[in-house]
């Protein structure tokens, strides 16, 4: 069985980002960098990951610079 594998272009300041879908992880790799994320772990990340694909679309930068400044 194949991984199956999915691209998402460059933006401003950030090269392209590869997702890769194995049988019990998930990878992330833009460059050469990269995260494998077990499929226990693959909740608690998406939750996070929404919350701040969230606070972005909402315009509330002051959420998203005050949670950075942590």
């Amino acid at each position: 069985m194949s991984d199956t594998t999915w691209e998402i272009p460059a933006a401003a300041k950030a090269g392209g980002i590869t997702i890769s879908l194995g049988c019990q992880s998930i990878s992330v790799t833009q460059g050469d960098t990269e995260v494998k994320i077990m499929k226990e772990q693959l909740g608690e990340v998406a939750d996070k990951l929404y919350f701040l694909d969230m606070a972005f679309q909402a315009d509330a930068e002051t959420i998203v610079e005050a949670l950075c400044a942590r």
